[in-house]
């Protein structure tokens, strides 16, 4: 057994699960000796190499969770039925892999007699085959991942994420929704206008004074959809048909057919994005073209006279754990970007479960995602705005990360929504050390056509781990 000084205090929580990483040989787990958090590395015994072994080791050890890392023996040739042959010592419950099914994802174990079953289990996941898509180079980022995911969100990502979004939707959600009751010709518009909402992607060539500056800095933000769920409102029954539009009030949700005027706004698609895809948009983004200098006039429309905010909790609890990440000391670049991407994810797949249909898992509501989309779209082009008023416009917008250049080299002085320190708004610097404004980041801008290829370009030149 090996003791090793660790520096990141996060990673022990005496009232939280006891996780350890399985490699070939060793059992790596967080631990207090003598007072001190260590990283404590627990040889595996030469006789353990079988599961019955295996797992009598490791509950030895105390665990409730055993990770085991991607690319061991153990990862790649783990079979369902190894656990099933098992059961006259343990109730298991094994999660196979959907695209394997003789391949393990999660495994639950219950230890059988002594009543023990009520006091602890023991759980085996196989993150290599879960479709996480975390970057793992070494036993201990997969530790402090699993560890830094336990401790903000508190629930396991034991599963696949299409399973465990839709778990954490269902558990914090009071209820699911009915089936939606509009007009067929609702319905129509509804759906045209989910086709046409497209994550904004955007860049214009820098200004004479922006190529004399010397940095280009990236802010990214944990996810506008989720933001969006916070505080949108979702319509109760079915929607009334405003002929004239006059019901539109900035405030009951719905989706109105509309004519906007650019009228003099700086988005205008040169300065800074244009902010209209179609004619029909949902009430949030009717708003929003007022709010930035557009005139607009509102045709005709669909609308909701109830609402209420039904993901206001499931949006909370995300939203909080990604600003526990963000403003707690994680300390582990690698674990923190996989804990970021894992939030980012849930929230991505909970608002699609909420447009698939009844027959493939969802809540047949795509009106309100509808809704969601359109407030996200509103959110950023209000934090545009408030750059704008600042006298800063980033070069390059793509989803939900913006491109700013400056002669300041600290990124939290640059966008004001960084150094809020009353309220998190969901930005963080995309880059640990910016990138010096040089001819090959210039030529970047020049070369690629599509505000993709740039914003890829950009984060392979910065030493980004893609994930």
């Amino acid at each position: 057994m090996i003791n090793k000084p660790y520096i990141d205090s996060s990673m022990l929580n005496p009232n939280q699960n006891r996780i350890g990483v399985l490699t070939g040989t060793e059992v790596l787990m967080v631990d207090v000796v003598g007072g001190k958090r260590v990283l404590r590395s627990n040889l595996v015994p030469v006789d353990a190499h079988e599961v019955r072994e295996l797992l009598e080791y490791v509950w030895q050890l105390g665990l409730s969770e055993v990770w085991i890392m991607p690319a061991t023996t153990f990862s790649q040739t783990a079979r369902c039925a190894w656990f099933e042959e098992i059961n006259d010592l343990w109730v298991t419950v094994v999660h196979p892999n959907p695209s394997e099914p003789d391949q393990p994802i999660c495994v639950l174990l219950f230890p059988r007699g002594n009543g023990q079953r009520e006091v602890h289990r023991l759980t085996f996941v196989f993150p290599e085959h879960a479709g996480w898509g975390w970057v793992l180079p070494d036993a201990r980022s997969l530790l402090a991942t699993v560890t830094y995911l336990d401790q903000t969100l508190a629930k396991p990502a034991i599963d696949t994420p299409d399973l465990v979004a839709h778990q954490l939707l269902t558990d914090l959600t009071h209820h699911q929704p009915t089936p939606r009751s509009g007009s067929s010709q609702h319905d129509l518009h509804t759906l045209s206008l989910m086709k046409s909402i497209q994550e904004l992607a955007w860049m214009r060539p820098m200004t004479i004074v922006e190529q004399r500056q010397r940095y280009l800095h990236k802010y990214n933000h944990i996810s506008l959809l989720l933001e969006a769920c916070t505080t949108v409102r979702l319509g109760i029954g079915a929607p009334e048909y405003s002929s004239t539009g006059r019901d539109y009030d900035c405030i009951r949700p719905g989706i109105w057919r509309v004519d906007v005027e650019p009228a003099g706004s700086i988005f205008d698609g040169k300065k800074l994005p244009y902010f209209l895809d179609g004619k029909w948009i949902g009430t949030p983004e009717v708003k929003c073209c007022g709010d930035i200098g557009y005139r607009v006039y509102v045709r005709e429309g669909y609308y909701w006279s109830q609402s209420y905010e039904p993901l206001k909790q499931w949006a909370t609890t995300l939203w909080q754990a990604g600003e526990r990440l963000h403003s707690q000391d994680y300390r582990h670049e690698h674990a923190k970007a996989n804990a970021i991407l894992t939030i980012k994810l849930l929230a991505q797949l909970g608002v699609n479960i909420l447009a698939k249909e009844k027959q493939d898992g969802g809540w047949d509501r795509y009106d309100w995602w509808v809704q969601i989309a359109g407030r996200s779209r509103a959110m950023l082009f209000a934090h545009l705005a408030s750059f704008a008023r600042k006298g800063i416009m980033p070069v390059l917008v793509n989803h939900d990360a913006f491109w700013f250049v400056s002669d300041d080299p600290n990124p939290l002085l640059i966008v004001p929504l960084l150094r809020s320190k009353h309220q998190w708004m969901g930005y963080y610097a995309g880059y640990n050390v910016p990138l010096p404004l040089s001819n090959e980041v210039k030529a970047i801008f020049k070369t690629f056509k599509s505000p993709d290829q740039v914003a890829r370009a950009l984060d392979a030149l910065a030493g980004v781990v893609l994930i």
